[in-house]
């Protein structure tokens, strides 16, 4: 087999390796963010302000992708779901790669792409993009509709 001859390990080295020099350069040492999970896809775990942003490699049949991801809220009994994701649905509108999305109680803003070509740049700018969008809008959806910030 050549050196390339397994084009989606070649792939998952190559993305891994990306994400912690990305996760590097944002001040975050991945050896102390990674989560370990016996025969789990990598995974990464980081804390910026109030947001709690996962960045993991998942398996999707093409190639893996890149997904982060960032619980904004858990929702409790007193928020009102209907008027919250219409209004989720109308922010999701303005985001640019990134979307609103929910996972049982949680609220959550996530980027999901191929790792096919993926750079240094695309990891930086998605986990950016993540982070500050959850920055931005959790304190206020939490004020406007209930429930509580992150994943608490």
């Amino acid at each position: 087999m050549s050196l390339f001859g397994n084009q989606r390990e070649t792939n998952l080295a190559s993305t891994v390796a990306l994400v912690e020099q990305a996760l590097s350069d944002l001040g975050h040492a991945p050896v102390v963010t990674r989560l370990e999970s016996p025969g789990a896809a990598p995974a990464w775990r980081i804390a910026t302000g109030s947001a709690t942003v996962d960045v993991a490699v998942v398996h999707r049949k093409e190639f893996p992708h890149l997904r982060v991801s960032a619980v904004v809220m858990t929702l409790d009994a007193a928020v009102d779901r209907g008027a919250l994701f219409a209004y989720l649905l109308g922010l999701n509108t303005d985001l640019c790669g990134t979307a609103f999305a929910t996972d049982g109680e949680h609220v959550l803003l996530v980027s999901e792409r191929s790792t096919l070509d993926l750079d240094h740049s695309e990891v930086l700018d998605v986990i950016a993009r993540v982070t500050t969008c959850a920055e931005q809008h959790d304190d206020a959806l939490v004020a406007r509709f209930g429930g509580r910030v992150g994943a608490a």
